[in-house]
């Protein structure tokens, strides 16, 4: 939906996501005035603080922009919904290491001047947000396991290697599959799992396409449970993940849902957006999708 934006942009700018670095506020603001766009930045170096301006921007009923990575967006959602109100439209300007939630949303995954061009012509769509254990939102996945190891490990990197994939095979190789129980309307599955992805956009790890078909405003998740798997077979099928072609691979499990509820005996380990999160042992973790609740500009 295209539409006149009476209110300007507050772009929200975290200095820390890996492509700030390199453009500087300067650089953004100069990309802003150029399109003649009414704007203005904020800075903020802190969760915390990215979700308190996104919920008093919100709350004005202003346009509120992240810029910066997946979490910088993860701040801003949650900020952006705590303000409550039902007609706040959020954007995104992709300057982060991993920009998955960007390739979900279309020509603004396609690099920092599409993204510009998005916020200038303003067309928005209503997309499905989801909820974990009646609390935080996320907009493009949840992943459980071995994936939301990833993360952790590297949140311990004292130095990060832009991209996902060293500490991917980093992690394979040490790896211990956790048991789990997951039940949803009509269905249930138990045993371990490798991982476990509740995806709402098609993409995680960086361009891993987990969830080719996907879709934003369909309602749903897209739910992916693969079996424990050797090192061989990891090398052998790690690629065709990245090309969105393993969904007959045997130990690939897919439904598509909008609840679900997963129950481990350990603590359950996850990921929002690539923020890493975990449940205290026995606490059971439950999603649920809020559809079209968010208007994105796309």
């Amino acid at each position: 939906m295209a539409g006149a934006r009476s209110a300007p942009l507050v772009v929200i700018f975290n200095r820390r996501a890996l492509a700030a670095r390199a453009l500087r506020r300067a650089g953004l603001e100069e990309a802003l005035r150029e399109r003649r766009l009414r704007y203005q930045v904020v800075d903020a170096d802190s969760s915390q603080a990215t979700r308190s301006a996104a919920q008093e921007a919100a709350a004005a009923g202003e346009v509120v922009v992240a810029a910066g990575g997946d979490g910088t967006s993860l701040d801003v959602l949650n900020g952006v919904l705590a303000a409550g109100r039902r007609d706040v439209v959020m954007g995104h300007i992709p300057l982060g290491t991993g920009n998955d939630l960007a390739r979900a949303l279309g020509r603004i995954g396609r690099g920092f001047e599409r993204a510009l061009d998005a916020l200038a012509e303003f067309r928005t769509e209503s997309i499905d947000v989801a909820q974990v254990n009646g609390g935080e939102y996320f907009l493009n996945v949840l992943g459980i396991g071995f994936d939301a190891e990833v993360v952790r490990r590297r949140l311990k990197q004292r130095f990060k290697i832009p991209g996902y994939f060293p500490t991917v095979v980093r992690t394979i190789l040490h790896y211990r599959p956790q048991r789990y129980r997951v039940t949803w309307p009509g269905g249930a599955l138990e045993g371990e799992s490798l991982l476990t992805a509740a995806m709402n956009g098609n993409c995680e790890g960086g361009g891993f396409r987990l969830a080719p078909n996907a879709r934003l405003e369909d309602g749903l998740l897209d739910i992916y449970w693969i079996d424990p798997i050797s090192i061989t077979e990891f090398a052998r099928y790690v690629w065709a993940v990245r090309r969105g072609t393993h969904e007959r691979l045997p130990m690939v499990h897919k439904w598509r849902t909008a609840r679900m509820t997963v129950e481990s005996e350990g603590r359950i380990q996850y990921h929002l957006d690539g923020e890493y999160r975990e449940l205290s042992a026995g606490e059971p973790l439950e999603l649920v999708v809020h559809h079209r609740r968010l208007q994105m500009i796309v």
